[in-house]
Formats: C-alpha cells, sequence, structure tokens
C-alpha cells in the first residue's frame, strides 16, 4: 500500500490534499450568516431597498422596485424584437439560398443543354453534309436518308415532366456538392 499513497486515486482525501484545499481554496465548510440572506423590504432585481414597491406575486411575496421591474420588461421586449428581427433574417437568408440553388440549377441545366444541343447539331450538320454529297448511295432522296430520320415525338406534358425531373436531380447534385464542402462546419438553425 506504500507505493500508491501519492497516486491520488484514494477515494477520501488525505491530510496533505485537505490541507493543499484550505489553503487553495478556502474552508470547505461555510455558515450562513446574516449578510447571506436578502433583507424584507429589498427588490429582487437590484437587492436594494424597494423604492415604489411593486408585489408581482402576492403568494411568493416577490418584491420589485418600479423602476426596476419596467426597466427589466423593456429589455425583455427589447431582447425579443432582436430575436424576431434574428429570425426574419435568417428565414430571408434561407430562402434567398433557395433561390439562388434554384437560379443555379437552371443555370446547370442550361448548359448541359446547350452542351448536349451542340454535340446533335454537329451531327444534323454531318448528315446535311452527308445529304448534301449524296448520301451512302448517292442519293440524296432515297431510301437510307428516309431511314435515318424517323420522327420522335413528345407531348408538352411529357417534356414539362422531363424537365421537372431533371431540375429536381440537378438541385439534389448541388446540394450534396454543398454539403460535401461544408462537412466540417457546425450551422446553427433557428427555430420558429
Amino acid at each position: 500500500m506504500a507505493h500508491s499513497k501519492r497516486n491520488t486515486s484514494l477515494p477520501h482525501f488525505t491530510a496533505y490534499e485537505r490541507s493543499l484545499l484550505r489553503t487553495t481554496w478556502g474552508t470547505q465548510r461555510t455558515r450562513l450568516s446574516r449578510e447571506s440572506f436578502l433583507p424584507f423590504s429589498s427588490c429582487r432585481l437590484c437587492l436594494l431597498p424597494a423604492r415604489s414597491p411593486v408585489v408581482a406575486c402576492a403568494t411568493n411575496g416577490d418584491l420589485f422596485c418600479r423602476e426596476c421591474a419596467v426597466n427589466d420588461l423593456l429589455a425583455q421586449r427589447k431582447e425579443i424584437k432582436r430575436l424576431e428581427k434574428e429570425r426574419e433574417l435568417a428565414e430571408r437568408d434561407r430562402e434567398e439560398g433557395e433561390g439562388r440553388l434554384a437560379e443555379e440549377a437552371r443555370e446547370r441545366e442550361l448548359r448541359e443543354f446547350e452542351l448536349v444541343s451542340m454535340g446533335l447539331e454537329e451531327r444534323k450538320r454531318r448528315l446535311d453534309i452527308d445529304r448534301d454529297r449524296g448520301g451512302e448511295d448517292g442519293n440524296p432522296n432515297g431510301e437510307a436518308a428516309r431511314k435515318r430520320r424517323k420522327g420522335f415525338e413528345l407531348d408538352e406534358k411529357t417534356m414539362r415532366n422531363i424537365a421537372q425531373e431533371e431540375r429536381e436531380k440537378i438541385r439534389k447534385e448541388i446540394e450534396r456538392e454543398r454539403q460535401a464542402g461544408q462537412a466540417g462546419t457546425i450551422m446553427p438553425r433557428l427555430h420558429s
């Protein structure tokens, strides 16, 4: 047991540790004296004798100075207004962020559409050049040209559905990219 006296793992303090506590942190025991209690007619906010006292609760006997009570209520109202402004700003920022996200999704969709249409335009130009030259068999109005140009029709409703799905995919992709970029940051949220 002699080897473990200094490792401070005892379940109780040694005399030396108690003396350190007394010298460093003061006494372990204190007595509540008259100074520890609030005098009878003192304000609960400013702790001074109440000037023009107001009783807030008849059963508990909470006593306040009228001036302190009004100041406290005004401070609370000011704090509530500040919190409401912060909440409105956060709400506005969130809406602007959603708007920016939608705009970014539209721009990305437009870019991808332009890239695809450029590729299709190149293919269409090649087909036109081949047809002008006479096609595969030298006949511009031949059967080979007709086979290449099969009609593909889409109605407006299908196009809207496809466009909406594409926008959602792009929006989700942008959100994933942003979350990957913000993996280490913590964003506080204000609840309404």
